[in-house]
């Protein structure tokens, strides 16, 4: 399997389209069909079906998407790799959950890029899922996740806490103090099923015996500032990490409101390989992790 064959793949997958791929990339139409056809085969299974109205992937061609993102992504940290060898360039990896990543981490990777100049930092996000195997696989020097890590390989410390807040629009008709039950008769906005923030709320609702399901939920949206932007326009309520919206109720964009019962904290963790031999990538590492409680944007 060529390489070259996944990524024309994952470009056909995107653009729904093996015409434009083949003209954007230079290549003859047939010869690109005769790629995917080439990949069809050796995979033993049907990827893509043709149609007037342009590609769709089968259901396995899904699943070969998925996978095709993850050699893309591993390909493109070995390039990184082979090209700090031979330029001298230091590069730090930090992955991090949405909310940690725009929201807790910037101004701490601020002052650590001041104390390791000579690094190049990259964050991005992923749910803790991916973050912890991203890791373990050492594509990650630095990770941080909703919630303990337990796994043998992982050093896992407390980084920062952070509680979930219900809020709404500042002049959104609602009492400051509901119940839970009171709260199932407004529209509620919610972050979609691979948010922690989402799974810690309907884990602790549920336990209150309050099934998330019994909510009018308007829509999961798939970001934190997407559900703000929801709220702001006056479309209901939503529950949201208080590190995430702490400036727009500073400003009065938004108002919380008090649940009965309801008192919801979480911990951030941090993790790293307890494996890793590099010196400087540890003290980065031991920087990080002992000051990004107290450089919370």
């Amino acid at each position: 399997m060529l390489l070259e064959h996944i990524i024309m793949f994952y470009k056909i997958a995107t653009e729904k389209s093996i015409s434009k791929v083949a003209q954007n990339n230079h290549i003859s139409q047939p010869a690109l069909s005769q790629q995917m056809q080439r990949l069809e085969e050796e995979l033993n299974v049907k990827l893509l079906e043709r149609s007037n109205r342009g590609i769709k992937l089968t259901p396995a061609g899904k699943i070969f998407q998925k996978y095709a993102v993850q050699f893309m992504g591993l390909y493109g940290d070995l390039k990184e790799e082979l090209d700090n060898l031979q330029t001298g360039n230091n590069t730090f990896h930090i992955t991090a959950t949405s909310v940690a990543c725009n929201y807790a981490l910037p101004c701490s990777l601020y002052k650590v890029n001041r104390q390791f100049p000579h690094y190049t930092f990259h964050l991005s996000s992923a749910p803790s899922s991916d973050v912890i195997r991203q890791v373990l696989d050492e594509r990650t020097d630095l990770g941080f996740i909703v919630g303990a890590a337990d796994s043998p390989e992982l050093t896992c410390k407390a980084a920062y806490q952070d509680k979930i807040y219900l809020v709404t629009r500042s002049d959104y008709p609602i009492d400051s103090r509901l119940t839970l039950e009171n709260l199932k008769r407004y529209p509620l906005i919610l972050l979609n099923e691979s948010f922690s923030s989402y799974r810690l709320v309907c884990n602790y609702i549920k336990q209150l015996g309050h099934p998330i399901n019994n909510f009018q939920v308007m829509y999961r949206l798939d970001s934190t500032e997407s559900v703000k932007s929801a709220v702001q326009a006056g479309h209901g309520v939503a529950f949201l990490p208080y590190i995430a919206v702490k400036k727009e109720l500073y400003q009065k964009q938004l108002k919380s409101i008090e649940i009965e019962n309801f008192d919801l904290d979480y911990w951030v963790y941090s993790i790293y390989k307890n494996t890793n031999t590099d010196i400087h990538v540890n003290k980065i590492i031991d920087y990080f992790v002992s000051t990004v409680g107290k450089n919370i944007c």
